[in-house]
Formats: structure tokens, C-alpha cells, sequence
């Protein structure tokens, strides 16, 4: 299994990559490029976040607690004067802890949030977030999540790659644990599965974020990135 600074050097380098290329095909502005940068390193740690013990996992829960309660605050701040938002910051801090405090307890390492359908319901649950809570608009939402997804599987692809013994050419009994599709708890895989189809229900605008597609040309935004690239 990929270390900590591994998974993180990795997914900032894949995200950067995706997000520059993001920006030079005109799907987002530099504002949104940065943002979409952050979902995809976010999305390279998530998986671990069911790991109770070690240190960078703790972290990464605190990091995920201030960014949240960052974004409920900003999101009321032209609405409420200061008096207010001190206890909306306090309270949404409180509640993304008890969450992971919650999340510890039900869960297991290398359980099903090493898996596909994981990678799908974060995708879903940050763009509907972005949506329904913070007001973005619907593509950078769905751009969002895609992000997180993105980095996700960076994660998990990482995970198999470390699986590989290649000095001893075999594969560690870790291999497979990461890139699935469903566990051996039959009901884990069910339940997780249903939150994909249901999360993917409430997703806004679904055609439009697959026409969204319609503007994308690989070629230009290759070129676009040589000529940038050369006179840099």
C-alpha cells in the first residue's frame, strides 16, 4: 500500500494535469481550475479516511472538518452578521467531527470505501453539497465531484500498483482490496450501491453536464498546452 505522501505527491500531480487541461478546453476560469485542483488532491486521501489509527488519516479528518465549516460559514456570511456566524461555524465544526467520530465506528480499513462505488458516492455527495448547500452552479458541482472521484481512483489505482511485489514478481495479499466493485459483505456492497442510485437521482442537470462535454476537444487544448508550454 502507497504511503501517505505518496497517495498526496501523486494525486496534486494528476489533479494539476487534469485541471490546467480543464482550463485551457474553456469548461472553467482560473478561479474554478484552483478549485477543481483542491477536489483532486482532497480525492487522493479520502479513501484512507476510514483509517482509525494512523496520523495523516487524522489530519485529513481535521483539514475535511475546517474546510467544511469554512464553506458553511462563507456561504452565510452576507447574511447574518458576526454575532451569528460565530455559533453556524462552531456548530458545523461540531457536526463534521461527530460525523467522523461516527464514520470510525461503523466502518473498517480497506473496507468497501476501497471500491468503486465509494469513489461514485463521494462524487455524488460533494456535488450535491456544492449544489444544494453551498449554491454553485450545477457544472462546477458536477466538475467538483468529478474531480474528487478522480483523485479517488488515483488512490485506489495506487493502492493495487503497491500490491505488485515486482523484485519478487508476485502479487501481496493486499492485491485487490482496493480497485473493486463489491466486498465480501454482500450487504455492505448492496447498501453502498443503492446510495450510488440514489445520490445519482438527486444529481441536477444530468444531460446538461454530459452535453457539457460538447465543447471539449482534446486536440486544441493539446495544442493549447504545447504553445503555452513553449513559451513558457
Amino acid at each position: 500500500m502507497a504511503n501517505f505522501q505518496t497517495h498526496f505527491n501523486v494525486a496534486s500531480f494528476t489533479s494539476a494535469i487534469g485541471a490546467t487541461t480543464m482550463f485551457y478546453s474553456g469548461l472553467v476560469d482560473k478561479t474554478e481550475t484552483i478549485l477543481l485542483f483542491s477536489a483532486g488532491v482532497i480525492g487522493g486521501i479520502l479513501p484512507d479516511i476510514d483509517s482509525d489509527n494512523s496520523t495523516p488519516a487524522r489530519m485529513m479528518k481535521l483539514v475535511l472538518s475546517n474546510l467544511f465549516s469554512f464553506f458553511v460559514l462563507f456561504h452565510f456570511i452576507n447574511i447574518y452578521p458576526l454575532t451569528y456566524l460565530i455559533p453556524i461555524w462552531i456548530v458545523s465544526y461540531l457536526f463534521s467531527i461527530l460525523f467522523f467520530y461516527s464514520f470510525n465506528k461503523i466502518t473498517s480499513h480497506r473496507g468497501m470505501f476501497h471500491s468503486i462505488p465509494a469513489g461514485l458516492i463521494f462524487w455524488f455527495s460533494f456535488s450535491l453539497l456544492f449544489y444544494y448547500l453551498f449554491e454553485y452552479d450545477y457544472l462546477i458541482s458536477w466538475y467538483f465531484g468529478m474531480f474528487i472521484f478522480f483523485g479517488y481512483l488515483t488512490h485506489l489505482v495506487l493502492d493495487e500498483i503497491y500490491s505488485v511485489d515486482i523484485k519478487g514478481v508476485r502479487l501481496k495479499k493486499s492485491f485487490g482490496t482496493a480497485l473493486k466493485f463489491y466486498s465480501k459483505d454482500t450487504k455492505s456492497s448492496l447498501l453502498f450501491y443503492i446510495l450510488v442510485a440514489t445520490l445519482f437521482y438527486f444529481m441536477p442537470y444530468k444531460l446538461q453536464f454530459i452535453n457539457s462535454w460538447n465543447n471539449f476537444d482534446i486536440i486544441t487544448t493539446y495544442n493549447k498546452l504545447i504553445r503555452n508550454f513553449k513559451q513558457w
